[in-house]
């Protein structure tokens, strides 16, 4: 295939030069100074940009340091392990300008065909555009910064929302048919927007090397043939030539996808649906999702999504599920798993991460409605925690007996305002007192982890979840007429000694 792209177009904006990269409590770093600064702790942004960034920085990491054993990732220090992404990054330095004949992750082949230039407000799903309301002036898409425009390219690659934004008119495969009027969901966002979790260093650069992956590993996930070759590197041509069917089936293509082809142009982008990935479904997942079999026949796969009314701490006991010595492995997430097994075997602590994005999708359309938001947990672990399962055993017991006790809560004050002849109001206020409750519980976190170490008593934090209960039942209660405090004393919570 040949391409009439302009090979005089001016390089302007060297991704690994330029800071665009955001970092907690720091602001923008370029990638050269996320391989080269040891003070960087960990990523900022909202928590889509964190994973897709850390999906890239991955990518880097796997094409610098290819690893065929745990072995070999033994005997990698911090000093080689930077040295070896810095050289890589200055070998492949021509490779990340975002703009330029081969501007970074972008196809100039697709403005040839493109009919629009889709604007940069229509692809920030937490922008207003088109027809959309605007509530607060934060909604309103400003013009974009290059640093701002590298983000949006490196996070819709793997977290584009599905829908008709896409300009699916645009087919670079001669005979491609696996394009609609509606563009898929983005691979590491799915149908309502997956949950995403990895294990964190006590810097960024630890963080990366704690989640490297070996040829080993990969060849043990079954649905991945090989590490691959970084996009960067080497494009594809179209929707379905060689190079991206070898992303399709790659690690390299699950960390940096190309499920979108897109340009920039000075007010949006040139914009289609590029490669087409499995799902989880299918039995292809992202590394950083939670992907389960459930069923005794069909063995179905499940994964976690993002929801903004559970926070992710509360899978835990799913996520963690691989710290039982006789698990199955019938459910994991693999980055997790790497990360703290490793931290394990080091006899260190480990940050767990856990974020994600809810959508709703309707009619081909993804989008965010009102109850949809982001979430974000970090739970912190130390290193008799993750040694052994009594510790998991411990934390699953409790965290099951919270969830006893938020039933417990609903159900009290829910049949209080029955008997106040207001059910519809007791469902509401019940929902809201059990939300209420989880997040003050959440306060009290670390401590629970802590309890649930062997030697350890968890007697005192349990009576802190039941006084939270109380109060939740009492504020949302009243007993000020008699008829009040008589069912108010009907329902009232009482605790057994041991519960």
């Amino acid at each position: 295939m040949t391409s009439n792209f302009d090979k005089n177009i001016e390089k302007k904006f060297n991704c690994i030069d330029e800071p665009w990269i955001p970092i907690a409590n720091h602001g923008q770093v370029s990638l050269r100074q996320v391989f080269s600064d040891e003070s960087l702790e960990c990523l900022g942004g909202t928590p889509i940009q964190k994973i897709a960034v850390f999906k890239l920085l991955q990518a880097i990491t796997q094409a610098a340091c290819p690893l065929s054993t745990e072995s070999a990732w033994d005997q990698l220090t911090q000093e080689s392990f930077k040295a070896a992404c810095l050289s890589y990054l200055d070998k492949w330095h021509d490779a990340f300008w975002l703009y330029g004949p081969r501007p970074f992750l972008q196809m100039p082949e697709i403005k040839e065909k493109a009919k629009k230039v889709v604007p940069f407000g229509a692809l920030n799903p937490e922008k207003a555009s088109g027809n959309t309301t605007f509530l607060t002036a934060s909604q309103i898409q400003m013009p974009l910064s290059d640093a701002e425009k590298a983000m949006l390219i490196v996070t819709l690659m793997s977290f584009a929302p599905g829908g008709k934004k896409v300009d699916n008119s645009i087919v670079l495969s001669k005979g491609y048919t696996g394009k609609t009027s509606s563009g898929k969901p983005g691979p590491g966002l799915g149908f309502k927007g997956y949950l995403h979790t990895y294990a964190m260093g006590q810097n960024l650069l630890e963080t990366l090397r704690l989640n490297l992956f070996t040829e080993e590993k990969i060849s043990s996930m079954g649905y991945l043939s090989e590490v691959g070759t970084a996009p960067w590197e080497k494009m594809p041509q179209s929707e379905d030539c060689p190079v991206a069917q070898a992303l399709k089936n790659s690690l390299m293509g699950r960390l940096v996808s190309l499920n979108r082809f897109c340009l920039l142009a000075p007010d949006g982008m040139y914009y289609c649906e590029g490669i087409a990935y499995g799902t989880y479904a299918d039995g292809a997942f992202e590394p950083t999702q939670f992907i389960g079999r459930k069923g005794n026949k069909s063995l179905k796969y499940e994964t976690l999504w993002a929801d903004p009314d559970k926070k992710p701490w509360r899978s835990l006991t799913s996520l963690l599920s691989f710290l039982k010595t006789n698990a199955q492995n019938q459910k994991t997430c693999l980055q997790l798993e790497l990360g703290v097994k490793r931290c394990s075997k080091l006899m260190k602590g480990v940050t767990v991460w856990s974020g994600g994005q809810r959508f709703t999708s309707q009619a081909g359309e993804q989008y965010m409605s009102g109850g949809d938001d982001v979430v974000e947990s970090i739970v912190k672990l130390e290193a008799e925690d993750i040694q052994g399962d009594l510790w998991f055993s411990n934390f699953s017991l409790e965290i099951s007996n919270l969830e006893k006790y938020a039933q417990t809560l609903y159900s009290a004050i829910f049949h209080y305002y029955s008997d106040c002849k207001a059910a519809d109001k007791g469902k509401a206020l019940a929902s809201k007192a059990c939300a209420s409750f989880w997040q003050e519980s959440e306060i009290h976190l670390q401590e629970l982890i802590e309890a649930c170490t062997p030697g350890n008593s968890t007697v005192n934090i349990r009576e802190k979840f039941k006084i939270l209960v109380h109060k939740n039942y009492n504020d949302s209660c009243p007993r000020e007429t008699a008829k009040q405090l008589m069912y108010w004393a009907k329902n009232r919570i009482i605790f057994t000694p041991n519960s």
